[in-house]
């Protein structure tokens, strides 16, 4: 069985635990909590477990030649709409497909199917919303309601015990609002870019300065988490 998502479903017993933090985003107009409240304990028993097999019906350990037949199959794409490069440093190959539309995010969305450098097989998928050239100005509030949504969705499940996070701060103006790994190598991380927020932290309550850029919603779907295939220096080569 399969989510909205792509991704394998397994229903077992498991558990949710979250590392939670006072954050609170600040929108023009709404103030969203970036905490996912912890599912019931009979409900948490009850979820499905999740697997992070890809992005809908895009795999890990596919080849780009059967993942550019597939994306241009499930979006209507022509050949022409998707684009190739190289990332020099971790020496993968990417190709990336802009939409104008990809639920639930607002505006048009860019997907990017990352390669590894050994095996050549698709090893990462990158959603992002906000990105575009050609999106027009998206209201944060749009925005953060879309991660707040997707959220929740990836909160329902069951996930490797202790691994999930919800509401950290990582950067003046950024936020993991998800993330979590399965019970084998894969994890998935839901970040939003461009918000201001509020910290509470140890009694005193601090505000991040107002993003210089438009506000960005991330997902990463990573296959292995601990060993990526990406181009290293072996030791002792220095």
């Amino acid at each position: 069985m399969r989510d909205r998502f792509g991704t394998s479903i397994r229903r077992d017993s498991a558990s949710h635990a979250f590392k939670r933090a006072m954050v609170r985003l600040i929108l023009v107009a709404a103030i969203v909590a970036g905490v996912t409240d912890v599912l019931p304990a009979r409900a948490q028993q009850e979820a499905p477990k999740y697997e992070v097999t890809g992005f809908r019906d895009a795999r890990f350990g596919m080849t780009e030649a059967e993942v550019r037949a597939i994306v241009t199959k499930a979006f209507n794409l022509k050949p022409a709409d998707i684009t190739s490069g190289v990332n020099s440093v971790e020496g993968t190959n990417v190709i990336t497909v802009n939409m104008p539309a990809l639920d639930p995010g607002p505006g048009a969305a860019r997907v990017a199917y990352i390669f590894g450098n050994k095996s050549k097989k698709l090893i990462q998928v990158n959603v992002i919303w906000g990105e575009v050239a050609f999106t027009p100005a998206i209201d944060p509030n749009a925005m953060i309601t879309a991660g707040s949504r997707i959220e929740r969705y990836f909160a329902g499940f069951a996930w490797k015990k202790d691994t999930l996070r919800s509401g950290i701060p990582v950067g003046e103006n950024t936020i993991v609002l998800f993330a979590g790994e399965d019970e084998k190598k894969g994890a998935v991380r839901l970040i939003a870019d461009g918000v201001k927020y509020q910290m509470q932290r140890e009694g005193n309550q601090t505000t991040s300065p107002d993003p210089k850029g438009p506000p960005k919603l991330i997902i990463n779907y990573i296959a292995e988490r601990d060993d990526p295939d990406i181009a290293r220096i072996e030791r002792g080569k220095f």
